[in-house]
């Protein structure tokens, strides 16, 4: 399961490398409209914690080209099962720790994107409670295939067995 998260983490994070302030469709994110994607700077895995916070793991973490205070933190889960309030809820905290940190070390905070990307999809109470966040994205099996395809990928993420 593991090597299974690690390899959809792999995915999100080149595509996000290819980011270059195109527009896609919202639906891929969740949203309505189109939605311009940012020219990221840098874009890895993170740690981050606040000298009040606990440490947090972000899965991926992109940092704008020129702008070094907006950000996007991503949250990504391969399973069948849907993606519920804790793992946003994680996410959310994370996001606060990032916030916590910069400013401890005297850094202006950033604006954070959060962004859940699932391949099992999203539970009801989490998509209504992200509905009119426009801070929140959210990506499920087809929304981030969708992305990817726009980036040349002619793939789809596969789906193993007991994913």
């Amino acid at each position: 399961n593991t090597l299974k998260g690690k390899f959809l983490e792999m995915l999100v994070q080149v595509t996000m490398m290819k980011f270059n302030h195109e527009k896609l469709d919202g639906a891929f994110f969740g949203k309505s409209g189109q939605i311009e994607l940012p020219l990221f700077q840098y874009v890895n895995t993170k740690t981050v914690k606040g000298l009040k916070t606990a440490q947090y793991q972000i899965d991926i973490f992109g940092q704008e080209l020129k702008q070094r205070k907006r950000v996007w933190i991503c949250e990504c889960k391969y399973t069948k099962s849907k993606m519920g309030m804790g793992q946003l809820e994680k996410l959310e905290k994370a996001c606060e720790a990032l916030k916590q940190e910069e400013e401890d070390k005297g850094l202006s905070i950033p604006d954070v994107q959060m962004w859940l990307v699932s391949t099992g999809g999203f539970t009801e109470e989490l998509s209504q409670y992200v509905k009119n966040r426009e801070d929140i994205y959210l990506s499920d099996y087809e929304g981030i295939n969708r992305i990817f395809q726009a980036y040349g990928g002619n793939y789809k993420i596969p789906v193993f067995k007991g994913a």
